[in-house]
């Protein structure tokens, strides 16, 4: 929207008017480099939080298809393009273990150091691991405190597993609000397809976001 001032403005107000621009304007650019920064050095999977996921839309993300079947609507889809994220994705153990060398590529972990971490995968994350992955308008909201996951079956009826997410605090704000990250490991084998039910305690509803995690292939749609 572009604004005109009025010919009644003194010039001194037009200089208030920048020089309350001009620092909201750096501080955005700060948001986003941020942002930026500590998104590369966590790895985290571009297609998590590239743009607001629909219901019942796929995605294929770590060569698997997940799609999420309901989640939240409670903000104004006129405003799609700056709504919270809410996003899952899943990696099998040898995905976590390649996952683990190239940051301890990157970070120049010590060999004795590399060795311990893939070695302990093999029992808290013999199943693989689940990426977790929101965006909040409120900065309380983002905390994963508030959030647990709950695992089920084909057939969508027993709970397999079950797991609070914890305190984490939310990292710098961006265009779509605070924002928080984890890679949850599963200490139980999984069979495919299974789903995902990600839950928020400030809600009353029975399940708040679940997916559906099943194999890949090049013939699905």
């Amino acid at each position: 929207m572009v604004c005109y001032l009025s010919a009644k403005l003194k010039p001194r107000s037009i200089t208030n008017k920048f020089a309350v621009m001009i620092p909201f304007r750096i501080l955005l650019t700060i948001s986003a480099l941020l942002f930026a920064l500590i998104s590369f050095t966590q790895d985290i999977n571009p297609k998590l939080d590239s743009k607001t996921w629909l219901d019942n839309e796929p995605r294929i993300i770590n060569d698997y298809r997940v799609t999420k079947v309901f989640g939240s609507t409670d903000y104004d889809r006129r405003a799609y393009n700056f709504m919270p994220l809410t996003a899952v994705a899943y990696m099998n153990l040898n995905q976590l273990k390649e996952k683990t060398k190239a940051t301890a590529a990157k970070e120049k972990w010590g060999q004795e150091k590399r060795d311990k971490k893939l070695a302990e995968l093999d029992s808290v994350a013999c199943g693989g691991a689940i990426e977790v992955y929101i965006s909040r308008y409120q900065e309380e909201n983002a905390n994963l405190k508030w959030f647990f996951v709950i695992l089920r079956g084909e057939e969508d009826k027993d709970k397999l597993w079950e797991r609070e997410l914890g305190y984490q605090a939310p990292q710098v704000p961006y265009e779509r609000g605070w924002w928080n990250y984890k890679v949850v490991y599963l200490p139980i084998e999984v069979e495919l397809p299974f789903y995902i039910y990600l839950n928020d305690k400030h809600s009353r509803n029975l399940s708040d976001f679940k997916f559906r995690i099943e194999q890949y292939t090049n013939n699905q749609n």
